[in-house]
């Protein structure tokens, strides 16, 4: 890797980092049942597995390194596996690295590289699935690259891409979609802009029965 690479890349994440740290507060109090607005649940460049504009959309804004993320992840993958071939349903996964987690822009970055190919839903199940293995790692990216290998990607496209931030706008750009948002914590879910606090199968299952239900 270049020096102008390396001090590139310095810039990017002193750069996010610092946002992050702006923007972060501590846990809310108030909750709001309004649903939000939608223009910062959803982008158009968002990773989805339907389609924008959905009956029912399920938003996640989450941060690969946090250990409940990773507790909720198998719910939420169930719930996607028996609601993906339905057309008025879609989930969306937003980047929400947290300022306490060093490996969370590393691990959206290695997402958003897989993403680029294709895979990025399979990526993000082996960062969940192994998080332990990576999230306290020094330089995580030797096992990202394994993940990669096993999702049989380019190899050599997919290092360049992490190790030259080449996502990191775009990381910036969701999390400040979720600071807009007031988000506080993650994972947080919002099912068609009502944030959830029951976050157990069943609770997430009923919520979205009932709105596909409901006439248009």
């Amino acid at each position: 890797m270049s020096t102008e690479t390396k001090i590139v890349g310095a810039i990017c994440l002193a750069f996010f980092v610092i946002i992050a740290l702006l923007f972060w507060k501590g846990p809310s109090l108030s909750q709001s049942n309004e649903p939000k607005n939608p223009t910062f649940l959803v982008r158009e460049n968002s990773h989805m597995t339907g389609k924008i504009g959905a009956k029912v959309a399920m938003v996640e804004f989450g941060d690969f390194e946090c250990p409940a993320c990773a507790t909720v992840n198998p719910t939420l993958v169930k719930i996607i596996n028996e609601y993906r071939s339905n057309q008025d349903f879609t989930f969306v996964f937003r980047n929400f690295p947290l300022p306490q987690h060093k490996n969370a822009i590393p691990a959206a970055e290695a997402a958003e590289a897989a993403g680029s190919q294709n895979k990025y839903f399979e990526m993000e199940e082996l960062l969940y699935q192994n998080q332990s293995a990576w999230s306290k790692d020094g330089d995580p990216i030797p096992e990202f690259l394994r993940y990669a290998m096993e999702l049989k990607l380019d190899l050599v496209q997919f290092e360049r891409d992490v190790r030259e931030h080449k996502f990191v706008p775009f990381i910036q750009s969701e999390l400040l979609d979720g600071q807009t948002l007031q988000i506080d914590h993650t994972p947080t879910v919002f099912i068609n802009g009502i944030e959830q606090k029951d976050l157990s199968y069943d609770g997430i299952k009923k919520k979205i029965d009932d709105l596909l239900a409901l006439r248009r």
